[in-house]
């Protein structure tokens, strides 16, 4: 389908000094981007996209697609030095990047994050370039059905891996659930759990929840805790360069996430930040030493950030060939394709093949920049982590009202981040996991309208879910992920003393 030709035609475009340039300078605002909390590609892209107006569309496609890219990576900068993610596709990077920060090895797992980012994005890319018409008629394969069932494996994924006690994870899940039911209700359009305000009608809003479920709620800890800096010892230790080459210690981890990622950024409506927690439970079941996730593992950094990056160029795949978007920053994409006069889908392959070549390769190119770049970065952000903390946290908390305001310029989102702040506090304090509260509160939505949809759909029968292949091949995963374990358990010969 992709000719030699067409590569090298699309080489002599994106290798023009004034692309070039625009690719370096497009990685690197995103990047810095991403790492201020709460600011992600959903709001960058449309801040640039009436740059793209006067622009030929190759180059114009090019800059949104790196935009979208490069700020998913600049969001595990913070989630990893300050335990605030940038975006909420790098939530789960902050379980265990940050408590590597707090070790002193800041540096080493940017590294770890950045290497995994870029095979990650460059297994998705792959995925997006060769395999585009088979994986969006996959795609089409999901209904409501597939996308309760998916949401309920997470759902159970979550409390079966939370640390410590499993019925306080379900407890923390089940809180979760509920906290995101308030608002109107989607099949009746009652308020519910509104108290009469009316802030609360439109539910509680995603970013002031991560920001201060884990950044107002680690400053919090920090202040407790008496640390004079994030480091415990007070000072850096390892290298950015052992960060780089850790992954590749992992290569299943690395191939297992991104697989994971590319297949759940296909499904339209999911996003990268439920591949982002997917990936990582996923990881923790299939590893052989699950306690250890949550206090500084490599596999617990590499997970998220390989799932996350491949996960944005599996959004662009229903994008690109059907024309549905694969979230909501691919909805400002697909504005961007269509801006151009261009439309997604058989046309797009075809008559403007040449376009699509030029955009593919461009991809490539800036996913070994945003390595570099990173990695040039890395050296200078990881010193983040030996400011004290009597500087860092008025900074962190300044920082986060900022992003929290800016979103929407509601004063009363400041408040929610506040208050999901100080429950975060104190449901780590008691040991209630904060990760299947978010992941509960991400993944609800999804599973009460999918529920809703798939139950109409089949005229009321709630066989749908197990007849059909696929939901009923998730119903089966998601009992087993039950069950399994305390039957293994029970059989597993005691270790000797």
């Amino acid at each position: 389908m992709y000719s030699l030709e067409a590569w090298m035609s699309a080489a002599g475009i994106v290798f023009q000094w004034q692309n070039m340039a625009m690719v370096f300078g497009a990685s690197l605002i995103g990047l810095i981007i991403g790492f201020l909390p709460g600011i992600g590609p959903l709001t960058a892209l449309p801040l640039f996209l009436p740059i793209t107006y006067g622009m030929k569309p190759a180059p114009a496609l090019i800059l949104l697609a790196i935009l979208y890219m490069s700020t998913t990576y600049g969001g595990s900068l913070s989630a990893i030095l300050l335990n605030t993610p940038g975006t909420a596709a790098s939530a789960a990077t902050c379980l265990d990047g940050y408590p590597m920060a707090k070790q002193g090895k800041g540096g080493v797992a940017i590294g770890i994050s950045m290497m995994s980012s870029f095979v990650g994005g460059f297994i998705g890319l792959a995925g997006l370039i060769f395999l585009s018409p088979v994986i969006a008629d996959f795609a089409l394969k999901f209904q409501p059905a597939e996308y309760f069932m998916l949401a309920a494996l997470g759902l159970v994924l979550i409390a079966a891996s939370a640390k410590g006690s499993v019925l306080k994870g379900f407890i923390a899940g089940g809180f979760g659930f509920i906290v995101s039911a308030v608002g109107m209700d989607l099949m009746t359009g009652y308020s519910r759990f509104t108290f009469g305000s009316t802030y609360l009608k439109g539910g509680i809003p995603l970013v002031p929840m991560i920001i201060g479920l884990f950044a107002f709620s680690e400053v919090l800890s920090l202040i407790e805790s008496g640390d004079r800096t994030i480091s415990e010892k007070g000072e850096l230790s390892g290298r950015i360069i052992d960060g780089l080459k850790t992954p590749f210690r992992y290569l299943k981890t690395v191939i297992r996430s991104s697989l994971i990622g590319l297949g759940i950024g296909i499904i339209p409506g999911e996003g990268a930040a439920v591949a982002n927690f997917t990936a990582y439970l996923a990881e923790a079941r299939a590893s052989r030493r699950p306690e250890d996730f949550g206090t500084g593992i490599p596999e617990g950094v590499i997970a998220p950030e390989a799932s996350n990056n491949a996960c944005v160029a599996g959004a662009l795949v229903p994008t690109l060939t059907l024309g549905i978007p694969g979230g909501g920053v691919a909805a400002v994409f697909m504005g961007g394709i269509m801006i151009h006069g261009l439309n997604p889908g058989f046309e797009l392959f075809t008559r403007h093949q040449d376009i699509l070549t030029t955009l593919f390769f461009g991809l490539v190119v800036a996913n070994f920049l945003l390595l570099i770049c990173g990695s040039f970065l890395s050296r200078y952000a990881a010193r983040v982590t030996i400011i004290p903390i009597s500087i860092l946290a008025p900074t962190i908390v300044a920082l986060g009202v900022i992003s929290t305001y800016i979103m929407r310029s509601q004063i009363l989102d400041v408040v929610a981040a506040i208050a999901a702040g100080i429950m975060g506090y104190f449901m780590k304090k008691y040991g209630y996991s904060t990760v299947s509260f978010l992941v509960a509160f991400i993944l609800s939505p999804i599973a009460e309208k999918s529920f809703y949809q798939a139950v109409l759909l089949a005229d009321g029968s709630y066989w749908t879910f197990a007849m059909r292949p696929i939901s009923g091949s998730l119903l089966l995963v998601t009992v087993l992920v039950l069950i399994l374990p305390p039957i293994l358990k029970k059989f597993r010969k005691p270790e000797p003393a």
